[in-house]
């Protein structure tokens, strides 16, 4: 399965240039190899497109900021932030850029399950700190200040699922009590393909939140049903299902206990 990719239109050798000018010279903050060659940078940020359950391994190029008599190899980890399943990635240990070359690459390899999701989920790497290799890092605050926070440069890649199927939005606006509400997709013979989570009577998957929720779902052509329940029977916030420019089901919140739609993609 392909993956696109969408760059960041800037360089990463501006980051590298850029690094000099945000340390002030009143923090007196500087990395004493800052003048050197020694420089190795990630390549652009990614965005990759994964349909759901597809696998795929990515290379990643890291820039040095000039060659080198001997290979430089440095330590890679994922960072915290991420908000990828780490069941759903892996990365490698380390980069090589080999003696002579400014450039050296690693793999990672992205597998959409769990689904990443119509908003998608982020790996974020980063670099750990080797003797004799510099990265760029960007500096705020002061030390005077007691405030100083520096920055390291990370590569952060954006996984997404791509639909190969039929795109269906669940479009929510929960009232008072979204620990009521409860749906379902089933095909003609009862099997549910969608829902949004283990129904639980007045503890529902939307228990807690308040505001509205947009579901995107991928779904396979065929037939099938579209069901909203409500714990209490009496209803919720208006809620709308479509697919392109078909409305499947809408209501303004007075469907009572229950109520269904048939559908066909």
């Amino acid at each position: 399965m392909k993956y696109t990719k969408i760059f960041k239109p800037f360089s990463a050798f501006l980051l590298l240039t850029l690094s000099f000018f945000l340390v002030g010279c009143e923090d007196q903050v500087s990395d004493d190899d800052l003048t050197n060659d020694d420089f190795v940078s990630f390549s652009f940020d990614q965005n990759v497109g994964l349909s759901e359950g597809a696998s795929e391994t990515m290379s990643v190029t890291v820039y040095a900021g000039s060659t080198s008599n001997s290979d430089r190899t440095v330590g890679l980890y994922v960072d915290e932030s991420s908000t990828a399943d780490a069941m759903s990635y892996s990365v490698a240990s380390s980069v090589t850029i080999p003696a002579g070359s400014m450039t050296g690459t690693f793999d990672v390899t992205l597998t959409n399950n769990p689904d990443f999701g119509a908003a998608g989920v982020t790996v974020v790497v980063g670099m750990t700190t080797d003797a004799g290799v510099d990265q760029p890092t960007a500096f705020t605050g002061t030390t005077a200040g007691g405030d100083l926070n520096v920055t390291q440069d990370m590569f952060v890649i954006t996984a997404t699922t791509v639909c190969l199927d039929n795109v269906v939005i669940v479009d929510i606006t929960l009232d008072s009590w979204p620990e009521e509400l409860y749906w379902w997709i089933a095909d003609l013979d009862g099997n549910i393909v969608r829902d949004p989570g283990p129904y639980a009577q007045y503890a529902n998957p939307y228990a807690g939140l308040s505001g509205g929720v947009v579901e995107n779902l991928c779904i396979p052509s065929g037939s099938y049903i579209f069901n909203i329940y409500d714990d209490y029977g009496d209803g919720g916030g208006p809620i709308t299902v479509s697919s392109g420019d078909t409305v499947i089901y809408s209501s303004a919140g007075g469907y009572g206990q229950s109520d269904s739609a048939a559908f066909t993609l």
